[in-house]
């Protein structure tokens, strides 16, 4: 095995042949990874949506209640996904004169999903149709129960489904009834399709914003941007550059830090935090308000954030004291941790480990966990476990990201069958080793301007389609120093030419200028008083 880099991690390359000047690298990446429109990016079609199997009765049933006057309900989720879903929905019933009732759940205390409480709620306020967004598709009894008191549901979801179909009035969702072309839609992404269909394949009056809300969601939700997910968020991205006001203009120029279009890795790291903020923090109505009005809600989402990263800082420290690494399935629960950041830690356990990780909070006898994955192992499989499944509560989620509730008395039990389900797939701990993907080897000389702005046309990227990481060997480091809050990220020059590693300060005490190196990293070009230069984002550094 060669050697681990100065972060701990091995690399893995994606192709044994190096690239080489000429070579065309940004079509070999787009054939890679099954993308065809690299020389006119944004040029493909979104499916109809009517090829959602239920979506003509769902229209039908939101125009009959339209038409009647009934109340109308939303039950979103508390992230992301869930809000920018959510507030489609409520832009199309506002168009149409009617202010339905909104319900997000408070991720503290009430955890995700729809309950029977709210089913309850629902009923007390005369609700006669519940439209789920983000959520829904697991929630057998709950749906029953509303049906029970007369009430229709309309689920629109795309989480794993664990069961057969609820008994709603209709599914929209990708997988059920039966498989819709895209199989990979976000929450925020089925709404769209859901207004798409309303508004009869139509233009209505708003869709830019409703668009750039998909693409938010969806890059939040961490679904394949390849595709039609491509797609929507390129052009969600092109409205959400085009905007002129509103609230959406000043949550992005609140955290825009140049003069550049925003990309979808400003989406991903920069906006998607803030909105999920609310509900980690505080409550995830605080967010939709944000969205809606801007204002006072939108500076304290921006102190929520930040309080949000301090928090997860502080509990990661508390986290990496009381971790037992050897675990094959990491498991950990304190009464410090809080609903709203465990995922958070979760997430640095699993990239720190290259292991699965669950972490939880503890109240009242009771621990709601999160967990993060690596590639390689399906949560959702080891949650169906036989040794795990008892003991859960409830659970739900994706293959990498899920979450479950259980009792603190169940907790030691659950996690040596966590363990024991990734024994039963064959993954021992010799190969559960914190990993870096790389694209390929890049020789020196194939680095150019011509070549790093085509590869620009990979964009938007993401999850499936990530930015190109390259391996470039035996580089002469120079000029290192550290930058940046607490002296968080290391500036340097590779072969003399400008290099950042963030969050990557830390090791610059372990290369001497001098020192020989290869580098994983990422190529940019930066401007700088209108001076075009190379540069390296560095993701990793290794001695030679």
């Amino acid at each position: 095995m060669p050697p681990l880099s100065l972060s701990g991690r091995q690399w893995i390359l994606k192709r044994q042949e190096p690239f080489s000047a000429g070579q065309g690298i940004a079509e070999i990446l787009a054939r890679e990874r099954g993308i065809s429109d690299l020389d006119a990016p944004g040029t493909g079609k979104l499916s109809d949506p009517f090829l959602f199997p239920e979506m003509g009765r769902a229209v039908e049933r939101v125009e009959e209640a339209l038409k009647k006057g009934e109340n109308i309900g939303i039950f979103g989720d508390y992230d992301a996904d869930g809000i920018t879903g959510t507030l489609q929905l409520i832009h199309y019933f506002r168009r149409r004169g009617v202010e339905p009732y909104v319900y997000l759940p408070d991720r503290l205390t009430e955890g995700y999903g729809l309950k029977l409480g709210n089913i309850a709620n629902f009923k007390e306020r005369g609700v006669g149709l519940i439209i789920t967004v983000d959520t829904g598709i697991s929630a057998l009894a709950e749906i029953s129960a509303a049906r029970a008191a007369g009430i229709d549901v309309i689920v629109t979801d795309h989480h794993k489904p664990r069961t057969g179909r609820p008994d709603a009035f209709a599914v929209l969702h990708p997988l059920v009834p039966d498989k819709f072309p895209n199989a990979h839609l976000s929450g925020s992404g089925v709404a769209f399709m859901f207004v798409r269909a309303l508004e009869h394949l139509n233009i209505w009056e708003g869709i830019a914003e409703d668009a750039a809300l998909a693409a938010i969601g969806t890059v939040g939700d961490l679904v394949p941007l390849t595709g039609e997910n491509r797609t929507l968020v390129f052009h969600g991205l092109k409205f959400l550059n085009s905007l002129q006001a509103g609230p959406l203009k000043e949550m992005i120029e609140s955290v825009r830090s140049s003069a550049a279009p925003l990309t979808s890795g400003d989406i991903a790291f920069r906006i998607v935090p803030r909105i999920n903020a609310a509900g980690r923090m505080e409550h995830p109505s605080l967010a939709l308000n944000a969205l809606m009005t801007g204002g006072a809600a939108m500076e304290r989402l921006h102190e929520l954030n930040n309080e949000r990263r301090a928090l997860v800082d502080e509990l990661t420290e508390v986290a990496l004291q009381l971790i037992d690494p050897t675990q094959l399935f990491l498991t950990l629960r304190h009464k410090s941790f809080t609903p709203g950041v465990v995922g958070l830690i979760a997430g640095r356990l699993a990239d720190l480990y290259g292991k699965p990780a669950l972490v939880a909070s503890i109240e009242n006898g009771k621990c709601v966990a999160s967990i993060r994955s690596t590639p390689q192992i399906d949560v959702m499989e080891c949650l169906e476990h036989p040794q795990v499944r008892p003991h859960l509560w409830s659970f739900g989620g994706h293959a990498q990201a899920a979450g479950c509730t259980i009792t603190e008395s169940a907790f030691s039990a659950l996690a040596t069958g966590l363990s024991q389900s990734v024994r039963d797939m064959g993954i021992n701990a010799d190969t559960l080793i914190p990993a870096l993907l790389i694209d390929g080897e890049l020789f020196p000389g194939a680095l150019e301007t011509g070549m790093v702005r085509r590869l620009k046309n990979l964009e938007p990227f993401g999850k499936h389609n990530e930015e190109p990481v390259f391996l470039i060997r035996n580089l002469q480091a120079g000029d290192i120093r550290t930058c940046g809050r607490d002296n968080r990220h290391l500036q340097c020059r590779l072969n003399g030419t400008k290099a950042i590693g963030f969050s990557l300060g830390k090791y610059s005490d372990q290369i001497s200028s001098g020192t020989p190196v290869d580098a994983a990293c990422k190529v940019n070009i930066s401007n700088w008083n209108g001076k075009e230069e190379l540069e390296y984002i560095i993701q990793d550094l290794r001695k030679m």
